[in-house]
């Protein structure tokens, strides 16, 4: 008889981990609070037709677990045609790409410089006051980072940018160019979406979308998983589960037994970033840009689609409270953020209405991905700590935090611990 476990999520460390599971003869049950797949991952076509991504967009080229997992889909990947770690100034003086990876390389080296005792308790902020560079360098480096973590830097930790292995912090290969970052090919949404539709063709398992998890009771001999689908109460038993969901959702599930108290501790401490993202139709295909305000913060891009060519849209995406706040997108009110846009892209001739999304509103998101403080650095091991028959998963939980490749990485690494611990 087939074990069976229970995922809790279908974002994609959920989806990750059922296919994995699957694939290695376990029956899996996907229990999925929103009515699609993908989680924070979410592709939607405009109006005139072109494909955007509201969530997760760039896969860079350390993205090793994107790109595996693709290649095990059989999914196409598109070059975007943008450096990810490279914007033009919309204030200030003009600051070459070469001179911006250059400050990379400093920052790079300003950390490798500095007394592990303030890497140790020092945040990204008081890196960049240090950084030898000029003041527009310096301000563009700051405004990007600002806009990636979705945090006032004075909070993130310095550690983020030394010991988790993400495509925010600075690094030195020597590597960068317009062609290395891509996107799947009718969006990124199709890593989950290619799975569910495999995941839908076995008959050991099974995908139930709108079903919102509340309790996990589990004991030696089990888990059985409750909560609602449609106002109508569910309960699905299983010889294990893995816990994928966003971090801020983890820290509202009831577990029966609690999970111990340093365990839900470290869960609790977690920040995430807040951000928000805009897409919009133009009526010609645009020039390809990056182009980074520095006072909000928020940044804007094109991009080309799968057949190399440019696609007609311009897409921005803002990251701390206090762009939300000036930008006005909490209130779902894009007029202010397209205006801005007008703005700074005056050959651009827009078309139809845009569509936005404000992560930090998503009652199943709390935000856009974690943004660990100094405090919550302390306890990052404890996040992907199995305990008994629950593993966990997300985001969150991976040296890889904020990105796809985090989910996907983590979700394979729960599905390894699931097979080392119930099915052995």
């Amino acid at each position: 008889m087939k074990h069976h476990i229970a995922i809790v999520g279908g974002g994609f460390a959920g989806m990750a981990a059922a296919y994995e599971l699957n694939s290695l003869g376990v029956a899996v049950t996907v229990l999925e609070s929103r009515d699609r797949v993908g989680g924070r991952v979410w592709s939607k076509k405009l109006p005139n037709g072109t494909t955007v991504e509201l969530g997760a967009e760039w896969v860079g080229p350390a993205d090793h677990y994107v790109r595996d997992m693709v290649k095990r889909l059989d999914l196409p990947l598109a070059s975007v045609g943008v450096d990810f770690l490279v914007r033009d100034p919309m204030q200030g003086g003009p600051v070459s790409h070469e001179l911006q990876h250059d400050t990379i390389r400093v920052a790079s080296q300003t950390i490798a410089k500095m007394d592990q005792s303030v890497v140790d308790r020092e945040t990204v902020s008081y890196l960049i006051d240090n950084l030898p560079v000029s003041e527009d360098r310096r301000n563009l480096f700051r405004a990007r980072l600002q806009s990636s973590f979705g945090s006032d830097l004075s909070k993130i930790a310095l550690r983020m940018m030394t010991d988790r292995d993400s495509p925010l912090r600075t690094y030195e290969d020597g590597v960068h160019g317009n062609d290395l970052y891509d996107r799947v090919v009718g969006g990124n949404q199709m890593i989950a979406k290619t799975i569910a539709a495999k995941l839908d063709d076995d008959d050991s398992a099974e995908i139930r979308l709108d079903h919102s998890v509340s309790l996990i009771a589990h004991d030696d001999s089990g888990v059985t998983v409750k909560g609602m689908t449609e106002g109508i109460p569910f309960e699905v038993k299983a010889d294990g589960a893995v816990v994928a969901v966003p971090v801020k959702l983890l820290a509202e599930l009831e577990f029966d037994p609690p999970l111990p108290e340093d365990h839900a501790d470290a869960i609790a401490r977690v920040p995430m970033g807040m951000a928000a993202k805009i897409a919009v139709g133009t009526k010609a295909p645009p020039s390809i840009r990056a182009l980074q305000d520095i006072e909000k913060p928020y940044w804007c891009w094109t991009g080309k689609g799968g057949d190399g060519s440019v696609r007609k849209a311009i897409t921005a995406f803002c990251g701390s409270t206090h762009a939300q706040e000036t930008l006005a997108t909490t209130s779902y009110d894009s007029t202010t953020w397209l205006n801005e846009l007008q703005t700074a892209n005056p050959d651009l001739e827009f078309v139809d209405e845009p569509i936005m999304v404000d992560w930090s509103q998503d009652d199943l998101a709390r935000g856009c991905y974690s943004a660990f403080d100094n405090h919550a650095t302390d306890t990052i091991p404890l996040l992907s700590k199995p305990e008994g028959r629950l593993f966990f998963a997300g985001e969150h939980t991976d040296k890889h935090s904020g990105t796809m490749n985090g989910g996907l990485s983590s979700g394979l690494r729960a599905a390894k611990e699931v097979m080392e611990t119930i099915t052995r």
